[in-house]
């Protein structure tokens, strides 16, 4: 390996100071016989003399069982404290969680805010019962122009409907959403109740556990039997106690929550009444408003239709006389034939009036002669 190569940690300085030495006697005696020594076993050895000589790690000592037992003891009185601490905490919670419904002062307040909420949830839906319902009532206003009577009995029809629909989202469907409400809201406080019992129960438990497990490392700490014995007495008797307590505070929050509940139930009946006589009211105001729609659009209708009947009388009097004209335009060539008739025949008797008279003539000729010629009546 070339001595250039070599990279020292410790002791470079060194090496690299014996280096130079080497290649500048290299350099400037040529004729030496003797080369210089390598660097490299020096550099080497030097590494070797700068490196620390490891020592072997001590193994530390084994702990006795005298200690082991101690360690385990301070473990066990530190579990214990902290399960207390838990349970206690647990307990606590759960008891002040009970105390809330200790006053039922503020189920007004409550109940007033579930129909605010309520009324929140179904105004979406109100406001589009109450929409259908005036484009409804508008199409029967214009339904006795565009059509007959049928057509205004099924508009009347929709809009009765429609404003049945307002009625329902406005008070049905609010009281519903109030009840429903109210519901959730118990059903979500019992189970935080419950949440809170079992944590109170779990702690307890703990601290039992925690008691045994303590009473174990007194054991074996060599603590005396009857002191250990007297401790573990009265760490159970607290667990339990606590446990006990949990139950307790427990059954007290169920009573108090059905309790309160009912309260609250009480205070929003009659805010569930008041939202369906609202909604009736305004009910019978949309039916009133339906009933003069119809009305109108009635009268309409009647107007169209006398309209139509005269309309349909004159255009029949009207065909019936174009026809009447039409019958008698094609009557006038057959009564001038008979005229003409008459007219040639007056023609023809016209042309010799004078044979006629003479003839007749004639006639009183020859009687005034027999009535000459013969004898008289006065003769006899």
């Amino acid at each position: 390996q070339h001595p250039c190569s070599i990279v020292p940690n410790r002791g470079s300085i060194m090496a690299r100071l014996v280096l130079a030495v080497a290649l500048v006697s290299l350099l400037c005696l040529p004729g030496l016989a003797q080369p210089a020594p390598a660097p490299a076993d020096s550099t080497e050895q030097d590494d070797d003399s700068t490196q620390p000589a490891e020592k072997e790690a001590t193994p530390a000592p084994k702990p006795s069982k005298e200690e082991l037992a101690k360690q385990a003891l301070s473990r066990a009185t530190e579990a214990r404290k902290e399960a207390l601490e838990h349970a206690d905490d647990a307990i606590k919670k759960l008891k002040a969680f009970v105390h809330l419904f200790d006053d039922h002062a503020d189920a007004k307040t409550a109940a007033a805010g579930i129909e605010e909420s309520a009324q929140k949830d179904v105004e979406k839906s109100a406001d589009d019962a109450e929409n259908t319902f005036q484009s409804r009532l508008g199409t029967l206003a214009k339904s006795g122009s565009s059509g007959g009577s049928k057509a205004v009995a099924a508009a009347t029809k929709k809009a009765n409907r429609a404003a049945k629909d307002v009625e329902h989202s406005a008070g049905d469907d609010k009281a519903k959403a109030m009840r429903e409400q109210r519901k959730h809201i118990q059903k979500a406080t019992k189970e935080y109740a419950n949440t809170l019992a079992s944590e109170a129960h779990e702690g307890a438990r703990a601290a039992v556990k925690a008691a045994y497990a303590l009473e174990r490392a007194e054991r074996h700490a060599g603590v005396k039997e009857d002191v250990y014995e007297r401790a573990l007495d009265r760490n159970t008797r607290i667990g339990e106690g606590m446990e006990d307590q949990a139950k307790d505070l427990q059954d007290k929050a169920d009573d108090k929550i059905e309790k309160y509940f009912d309260t609250l139930e009480g205070r929003s009946e009659p805010l569930e009444d008041d939202a369906r006589e609202e909604a009736a009211k305004h009910l019978a105001e949309e039916r009133g408003a339906v009933r003069g729609a119809t009305k109108q659009a009635g009268e309409e209708a009647e107007k169209v239709r006398m309209a139509a009947k005269k309309a349909a009388a004159e255009a029949k009097a009207e065909a019936k006389a174009a026809k009447a004209k039409e019958a008698s335009a094609d009557a006038e060539p057959t009564e001038a034939a008979p005229k003409e008739a008459n007219d040639d025949a007056k023609d023809a008797n016209g042309a010799s009036p004078s044979g006629a008279d003479g003839a007749n003539a004639g006639d009183d000729s020859a009687g005034g002669d027999a009535s000459t010629g013969g004898s008289s009546p006065s003769a006899f």
